[in-house]
Formats: C-alpha cells, sequence, structure tokens
C-alpha cells in the first residue's frame, strides 16, 4: 500500500454541508475541474458501484467503499492493477469544520501506479479548496 500526503483544511462552515456535498456525487464536477462526471448504478450506500470519468482519462468503474452518515465518504476506483481509495472527512473545529482526504493505492501495480499519478495530493487540495469556496459562497 502507497499513501499519498492527507491533505487538509478548515472552513467557517459546519461539516455536514461537506460531507452533503461529497455524497451527491453528481455535483463534484462543479468543484473538481478535472472531473467530467461520476454515476453510481444506484442509491447511494457503502458499496454502490457505478463509474466516474476524468475530462482527460477514461470512463473507470469505481464503488463506494465506505460511508460514515455526516463524517466520511470513501470512493475507490478500479485500476488495472490496483485500486485508488480516497476517504473525504469532515469533523467539527469550533464553529467550523476540520477537512481530510486521505488517498492510497493497493494492489500488485501499486508502485508504478502512484508515480503515475504523482501530485494527486496537489490535485487533491486544489479541488477541496474550490469545494470550500462553494460552500461558503452557498452558506
Amino acid at each position: 500500500m502507497i499513501e499519498f500526503p492527507v491533505v487538509r483544511a478548515q472552513s467557517r462552515v459546519a461539516p455536514a454541508y461537506f460531507h452533503a456535498r461529497w455524497c451527491d456525487v453528481a455535483t463534484h464536477p462543479e468543484w473538481a475541474p478535472g472531473m467530467e462526471y461520476i454515476r453510481l448504478d444506484g442509491p447511494l450506500r457503502a458499496g454502490a458501484t457505478g463509474v466516474m470519468k476524468t475530462r482527460e482519462g477514461e470512463e473507470t468503474p469505481m464503488r463506494v467503499s465506505d460511508l460514515v452518515p455526516g463524517v466520511a465518504f470513501q470512493d475507490t476506483v478500479l485500476l488495472d492493477g490496483g485500486e485508488l481509495t480516497v476517504r473525504h472527512e469532515s469533523h467539527p473545529d469550533g464553529t467550523g469544520s476540520r477537512l481530510e482526504l486521505h488517498a492510497r493505492i493497493e494492489g500488485p501495480k501499486a508502485a508504478e501506479l502512484a508515480a503515475s499519478m504523482a501530485g494527486l495530493d496537489e490535485v487533491l487540495a486544489s479541488d477541496l479548496a474550490g469545494l470550500i469556496r462553494l460552500v461558503e459562497s452557498e452558506h
């Protein structure tokens, strides 16, 4: 398993609003400019499957690998030779939120995949900043 650096941020908005946005997968392109779409095959729940597509990539199978209501949303993208998992967490911090993104790659080609995704933590940080701007503008 290869872990990317944890991405952390804070916001003045309550954690529930961030969790709600992460769980509304169809809206991810509104704050993650590299994402073209995410589509689930059914309702959002742990174990739900679907596909995601980045603007520069191909459609890739994915699943909701964990869901903790109000706290965490975790998706796993199924790649050739491994899996990329990103866990999105929102925690109370004073009157606002402490936000964290944890990313890891597992599988027989983990090292090769991680090398091809160098800078993923920077992309995640940019996406999180976009989400914070959006949520703060709404609340």
